[in-house]
């Protein structure tokens, strides 16, 4: 994993000047490539294959995005409404996306 440095992570976030909550962003940053990886249904390895053997940098945003979302809306609810930027995170994702194998053959 890491395909994101966690200094960019929280140059992102606006975190970078303190070191309180690296422990807590290396877990958002840890889940968020964990599940963008996953919605891509593609390993990290083939990920950077397909792109030429360099990581994707939408991924890389994708991932950020999420990680950022997370460390700034920590609990499932709310006080406030809260609206997503439409299709932000599918953007990134889409193009990277194997469609699913037909296992019925």
């Amino acid at each position: 994993m890491a395909v994101v440095d966690l200094a960019l992570f929280k140059a992102h976030v606006r975190a970078d000047d303190f070191a309180g909550d690296d422990t807590l962003l290396q877990h958002y940053l840890d889940a968020a490539e964990a599940a963008v990886i996953r919605d891509t249904n593609r390993t990290e390895a083939e990920l950077t294959e397909i792109n030429g053997g360099t990581f994707p940098v939408q991924i890389k945003q994708a991932i950020m995005l999420l990680g950022a979302h997370w460390y700034n809306q920590r609990e499932s609810v709310a006080s406030v409404e809260m609206r997503e930027v439409p299709d932000t995170l599918q953007a990134l994702i889409k193009p990277f996306r194997k469609l699913a194998e037909d296992k019925a053959q």
